[in-house]
């Protein structure tokens, strides 16, 4: 009987050490899951982007940042502190709604290159647009940019109209922050600067309103004549960013750009292959008008000075 009851109780003993090592391994499994939830869930973490150079592209050409400054080598652009951008998740939606993920992100330091932080909804593995200056977007799949209202000067081009352009990874993220990175932004147009001179006498002609549009014959080419007053950029997670271009919509009428009467103006027109644009402009002593022949390449920089003009007779 006394051996019985040994045994009974090594039983007893026993099983309650085992299910104390069961609840143990239990507790275990389930944190660790939920810790590892709670890293990699969809949610707004506090997202810093690190852009980092991405070729030999000479920064004085290479127009992929936000301050454009002019000097004698042409224009120096560079990032400004508090520089707005907006980011949009490319690689989901909201599974609720199918809303997307967007909102602001702010640019950290006056430096050719910065970084970029916002609060941002994403996790490990994400694809980011990031663009400048900050804009809406209506899908993860495109948005539009806009070219009517340029003034001439550098500086509304530069803070309005000098579209940019960059595709970030979320490389990692605890519950509260990620991290990501991007290889440097591109310029999804051409800068220009234009000047003009009477053809008949050489003088510098004043620019109270510029007009430019696509040569050639309306009969035979419906754009002749107009010129693209917006533009749509397709965006996907699985392009890359340099075959992401700005492709011109809304093509109605010339490109205005009203310049007060400056004798120089910065415009940014949309990249194309050689062709013939249509110029005009008019100030207090009338209009003028004549052609030239250009390729604009995206992301550069192109000085048209001096281009010779004829007076329209009134």
């Amino acid at each position: 009987m006394r051996q019985q009851s040994q045994y009974i109780m090594s039983w007893l003993l026993g099983s309650i050490l085992l299910a104390g090592a069961t609840a143990c391994s239990g507790y275990d499994d389930t944190t660790a899951p939920e810790q590892q939830e709670k890293e990699t869930a969809v949610k707004v973490r506090r997202l810093t982007i690190t852009e980092v150079e991405g070729g030999a592209a000479d920064v004085k050409q290479a127009l992929t940042r936000a301050t454009l400054a002019a000097d004698d080598s042409g224009l120096v652009p560079s990032w400004t502190a508090g520089d707005g951008l907006t980011y949009c998740n490319l690689s989901r939606l909201d599974y609720m709604s199918d809303d997307i993920y967007t909102g602001p992100l702010t640019a950290t330091t006056t430096a050719a290159i910065s970084q970029f932080t916002g609060d941002v909804i994403c996790f490990k593995g994400d694809e980011l647009a990031v663009v400048y200056p900050a804009t809406s977007f209506e899908t993860n799949e495109s948005y539009t940019i806009s070219l009517v209202g340029q003034d001439g000067t550098l500086g509304k081009l530069a803070t309005q109209y000098h579209y940019v352009y960059g595709k970030a990874s979320v490389k990692s993220v605890t519950e509260t922050t990620a991290d990501a990175t991007m290889a440097k932004m591109k310029s999804l147009l051409t800068v220009c600067k234009f000047s003009f001179k009477d053809k008949a006498t050489g003088e510098v002609l004043p620019i109270a309103t510029l007009q430019i549009s696509y040569g050639g014959n309306p009969e035979i080419d419906s754009r002749a004549g107009k010129y693209p007053q917006a533009a749509t950029v397709a965006i996907s997670y699985l392009t890359d960013p340099k075959d992401t271009h700005a492709s011109g919509t809304n093509i109605t009428a010339p490109l205005t750009i009203a310049a007060g009467g400056a004798t120089e103006v910065y415009v940014g027109l949309l990249p194309d292959s050689s062709r013939k644009y249509n110029f005009t402009v008019a100030n207090a002593s009338g209009t003028y008008a004549g052609t030239a022949t250009a390729t604009l390449v995206e992301g550069e920089y192109v000085e048209a000075t001096g281009l010779k003009l004829n007076k329209i007779p009134l």
